[in-house]
């Protein structure tokens, strides 16, 4: 895992206690992002002490480290994130407005981000949906 992709997880947790809490499907999400960046053992279980921790966008995201594929990685996979329990809460939808603006994304660039996840995000409801059955 490199350290980008650490600092992306890491604050894709900010964005799972968005609503005050991490829920299985949020952690489930996190799980799969680091088993699709190769975390090590180490890495994954660093991770997952550090999101036991309520984080913020506002302490916890290093923003001025990222670039530009990795502001919209950040971006989208916090799209995905925030429909991760089958709805998005108005908690989340005001930190996506947030984030998008620490970003420095402009509305059409967010639109554009925001688009291009949109069927996943649905997709993803679903299977989270079909589990709990």
């Amino acid at each position: 895992m490199t350290p980008s992709e650490k600092s992306i997880v890491k604050s894709l947790v900010a964005v799972a206690w968005a609503d005050g809490k991490v829920e299985q499907p949020e952690s489930h999400v996190i799980e799969g992002l680091l088993a699709g960046f190769d975390a090590s053992d180490e890495e994954e279980k660093e991770i997952l002490e550090y999101a036991k921790e309520k984080r913020t966008l506002d302490k916890d995201v290093p923003f001025a480290s990222f670039g530009s594929e990795e502001r919209e990685l950040l971006l989208a996979n916090a799209a995905l994130l925030t429909h991760a329990d089958g709805e998005q809460s108005d908690s989340e939808k005001e930190l996506l407005d947030k984030l998008i603006e620490l970003l420095g994304f402009s509305e059409d660039e967010a639109s554009s981000i925001l688009d291009s996840v949109k069927d996943g995000a649905l997709r993803l409801g679903s299977d989270i949906l079909e589990e709990v059955k």
